[in-house]
């Protein structure tokens, strides 16, 4: 029965009406009306919507001024009344679907974005608002079952299909899937701004409670995701989602307007969109590239409790507009589809973005981007550089630069690690055992309590000749710690000489006791995941703080502009003007043929300006090294496998006769067998085609600094028996200046101190 005198906006009040609506569809194909005002902004022919005569803009116009009024009315006696409304006599309404589908896109775009469900349970209603200044809020809330976001292939698609998805699944690809999926949608209907009275303001002062309703209108989606939450996205999707995005929402090119504020009397303003997806089960995510037609991914799991917001203004200020991105991602394991697998492991990864849009479109942008790890792990060798690589270049643009459409933007990242391991793989001549478990590897792992990166990516220059990028490093408390496996000559008797040696008792920079000295200080427990004392780890060397500073210029290479590149390197403009004035030649050849064709003659790349790397290196005094033996034969196989000839790993189990270095293969794989003739020439092909640019050479220039180095060298020994040699080092300054044809090194040690004894120097 109906109550006139019900309360009014209850969301538990009678539900009155159902509705229930099988395979339903919901498809939008173009957006014709923000068509036709850009036909009117570029002053085009109006083809899209036809002009309107002045008898029918001179209706519409009072039309609109007719609604405006009766809009204001309408707020006005609704909000007195509450009997007037409809929503007293259906203030809940519920909606079964079975089997929809929303579908954006069109014959003229490659792909189209569809959202699939099997199943939806909504209900409308509204409740109070969020501020007493607005009228209520409307409310839907439901439940959705089987949903699918795919891109899929459009039906009599125009064009050509050249970029292929790096995988399918069933109609297209998959870029989200849950089993259920909840939502909850809320909007306030706004009220009237009130009129400032003196009266209104002396009593809004005394009253906080007014002050914390005053809040703007609320907008936003809440989304949560069930099990069986999968995400899949890439270079790949994300030019696909760039396609949709410029279709249905085109450029218009012209000065944004400040937004202007709400004055008396007119309807309150929506400030933002807010947007939240809360992950409450296990989920995954993959990241999708193709290198050589060969899908390549990173695949990571997280945890229940992950989540992200997005907070879209609706208004424009006098700087532009900021949309705001964060989020956190709980137990995240990331691993690789490369042979050595494994990549990350932390407890949580927290991160927070800042889109800056000025008003003109073609102004500078700045993004910044800070990202919080906690508790990780990472697995670092140096075929993850080429693997990155080859994501990066996947997902930057193929097409030649266009000035018309380039925008100058800055990217500034933040990243800080709290408690963190780096582990690297330490075998000789960078031999890898890929198993996952009971591997036989030699690892380094350097641990710490803080670790800050800082670095910015400027892209502000249209075609710039080279690029910039410097990145700060600065770790707190870090400890590097040394694993054998049990397969390794040496773990036994390096476990037997940790346990054997005895330190020397002074400390020969000040002369006081070590154990009085540590007495002093509390010992704060250490967090360790995998390099703990009893899995192995020996530690080897402590250090307070380490800053690193790596400053990194080099060329880019723009795809459609190589040969042109290549020719201004090489000064070739005098060739060009000559090859003209050749009668041998035919009008047809004059033109001077690419670098690839085979009638140029082969380039020497060591002609080519170098990239330069410059690193420098310090480490705060008083840091304490142990000098056991594996722990240098580890460190010249770092040396080597890192900054040296066997950068490329190969794993234990792939049988080969005579491994080479693969120029065709995808990242996922570093080395190749060569046993067929087949093989010889697909990697004479391969090498063939590779571009000069990309072997271009390097300037390094590294610099470290030690200051005041404790070291000790262990021996064996009893209670009762020697101690440990030690040596106190004030300072050691090494340079490094590596080209193409030469290498200078320089190596300045201050005043060096060996103790054999208490009563024994060295100097």
């Amino acid at each position: 029965m109906y109550n006139p005198k019900q309360k009014q906006h209850d969301p538990k009040a009678e539900t009155r009406l159902y509705i229930t609506v099988n395979d339903f569809e919901f498809h939008v194909y173009n957006r014709s009306d923000l068509y036709g005002r850009l036909q009117e902004l570029f002053g085009l022919e109006p083809t899209i919507i036809p002009p309107k005569k002045e008898d029918d803009k001179t209706r519409e116009n009072g039309r609109m001024r007719t609604q405006s009024k009766i809009e204001r009315v309408k707020v006005k006696t609704e909000s007195q009344d509450p009997t007037s409304s409809w929503r007293s006599l259906i203030p809940v309404i519920k909606v079964n679907v079975s089997t929809g589908r929303l579908a954006f896109g069109n014959h003229y775009q490659p792909q189209t974005l569809c959202i699939n469900f099997d199943d939806a349970f909504l209900t409308y209603t509204t409740k109070p608002p969020s501020s007493h200044l607005d009228q209520f809020m409307h409310i839907v809330k439901g439940k959705l079952e089987n949903v699918r976001v795919m891109l899929v292939p459009s039906p009599r698609y125009v064009g050509l299909q050249n970029d292929e998805p790096p995988r399918l699944m069933g109609e297209g690809f998959v870029v989200m899937q849950s089993n259920d999926v909840d939502i909850y949608y809320y909007m306030d209907e706004p009220g009237l701004v009130p009129e400032e009275t003196e009266e209104n303001i002396e009593g809004e002062m005394s009253s906080e409670d007014c002050k914390l309703q005053d809040l703007p209108p609320c907008w936003g989606l809440d989304i949560v995701c069930g099990k069986g939450t999968d995400f899949n996205y890439g270079p790949w999707a994300d030019r696909q989602r760039d396609c949709l995005w410029k279709f249905f929402f085109p450029p218009d090119y012209q000065v944004l307007k400040v937004s202007e504020i709400a004055q008396p009397g007119r309807p309150r303003q929506i400030l933002a969109f807010e947007l939240r997806m809360n992950i409450i089960a296990d989920a995954t995510i993959d990241l999708l590239f193709t290198k050589n037609r060969e899908t390549n991914a990173v695949h990571v799991n997280v945890g229940a409790g992950s989540y992200l917001e997005i907070n879209i203004p609706m208004t424009v200020e006098e700087n532009g507009y900021t949309p705001a991105i964060k989020g956190q991602l709980l137990h995240v394991d990331a691993t690789t589809s490369m042979q050595y697998r494994t990549l990350l492991e932390a407890e949580m990864l927290a991160f927070h973005i800042n889109a800056s849009y000025p008003r003109i479109w073609n102004m500078p942008q700045t993004w910044q981007c800070e990202l919080e790890v906690y508790k990780a792990t990472y697995h670092f060798i140096f075929a993850q550089k080429n693997f990155f690589t080859d994501l990066i270049q996947d997902w930057s643009s193929d097409s030649a630069p266009d000035i018309f459409s380039f925008v100058p933007y800055t990217w500034n990242f933040k990243i800080m690690f709290h408690q963190f391991e780096m582990i690297w793989a330490a075998n000789q001549h960078n031999w890898i055992d890929c198993s996952t478990k009971q591997q036989e590897n030699v690892y380094l792992a350097a641990c710490g309590e803080t670790l800050n990166i800082d670095f910015s990516l400027p892209f502000t220059d249209f075609v710039p000749a080279t690029c910039n990028t410097k990145f700060s490093l600065r770790g707190e408390d870090v400890d590097l710690h040394l694993f054998l496996p049990d397969c390794h000559p040496s773990k036994y008797s390096l476990f037997m000489l940790v346990k054997n040696c005895h330190p020397n008792k002074m400390t020969h920079d000040t002369g006081i006791p070590a154990e009085c000295q540590s007495g002093q200080k509390t010992v704060k427990p250490k967090w360790r995941n995998i390099t703990q004392e009893k899995a192995g780890w020996v530690e080897c060397w402590t250090v307070p703080s380490v800053m690193l500073t790596i400053d990194y210029t080099w060329h880019p290479i723009y795809p459609q502009k190589a040969d042109e590149q290549l020719k201004q390197s090489l000064s070739e403009m005098e060739e060009t003007m000559l090859s003209v004035l050749r009668p041998s030649q035919k009008t047809s050849d004059r033109v001077v043929s690419s670098p690839s064709t085979s009638s140029r003659p082969p380039i020497d790349p060591s002609e080519l300006p170098p990239d330069k790397l410059h690193v420098e290196m310090e480490l705060s005094p008083d840091s304490q090294i142990t000098l056991y033996g594996p722990l240098l034969n580890a460190f010249l196989c770092i040396k080597e496998n890192y900054f040296g000839e066997d950068d490329m790993y190969m794993d234990f189990e792939e049988v080969i006769s005579s491994p080479v270095l693969s120029l065709s293969t995808s990242s996922s794989s570093g080395w190749t067998a060569v046993g067929m003739e087949n093989d010889k020439k697909e990697n004479e092909s391969s090498a063939k085609s590779i571009h000069p640019l990309t072997l271009r050479p390097w300037d390094i220039t590294v610099l470290v600094n030690l200051y005041k180095v404790h070291g000790r060298l262990p021996v064996h020994g009893t209670t009762d028996g020697p101690e440990c040699p030690t040596a106190f080092l004030e300072r050691l300054c090494f340079e490094m200046k590596k080209g193409f044809r030469e290498t200078m090194l320089q190596l300045v040690l201050s005043p060096l101190n060996v103790f054999v004894s208490d009563n024994y120097q060295v100097i």
